[in-house]
């Protein structure tokens, strides 16, 4: 029994030693010696970290966002005016991607704004493709992703 007690004890005093000399070692360490061995302790611990990528950043966007700037990638313009319930509607289906539309007003005072005048809109929405084809009233936006030619997925 003894001898049992005196392993343990002595098993104990060993670690304790080992773990104490090897905080001597590391304290007693030059300044620079710290420094590298902290930057790599931070470097290991950098490479643990889930790395960004840009494709997930994008597939976890909802996908009216995903849209809406793809719509303005393309040149797609869309025409609305305040007062229009139609127009609300239509942006409102975009969601938060709303503010990624190139929208613009064409209620002006009592009139009709000189943009929208020189786009020869005549009612709103307008949405005005690239390509100059002209859709009025309230589109899908399966159908704008279509004419656009974007992708759109709502189960996305």
């Amino acid at each position: 029994m003894r001898n049992t007690l005196f392993i343990i004890i002595l098993s104990i005093s060993a670690t304790l030693f080992v773990g104490c000399s090897s905080f001597v070692a590391e304290s007693d360490a030059r300044p620079s010696e710290q420094t590298e061995v902290k930057q790599q302790e931070e470097a290991e611990v950098e490479d643990l970290k889930p790395q960004e990528n840009p494709d997930e950043d994008i597939k976890a966007e909802n996908p009216e966002i995903l849209l809406a700037k793809c719509l303005t990638e393309k040149g797609v313009k869309l025409y609305t005016a305040s007062w229009c319930g139609h127009c609300q509607n239509q942006k409102a289906a975009f969601g938060d991607g709303v503010e990624y539309l190139n929208n613009t007003e064409c209620a002006e005072g009592d009139g009709w704004a000189q943009e929208c005048k020189d786009a020869d809109v005549k009612s709103v929405p307008t949405w005005i493709f690239p390509d100059g084809q002209m859709k009025t009233g309230t589109q899908s936006l399966s159908e704008l992703a279509k004419l656009a030619g974007c992708v759109y997925s709502s189960d996305s």
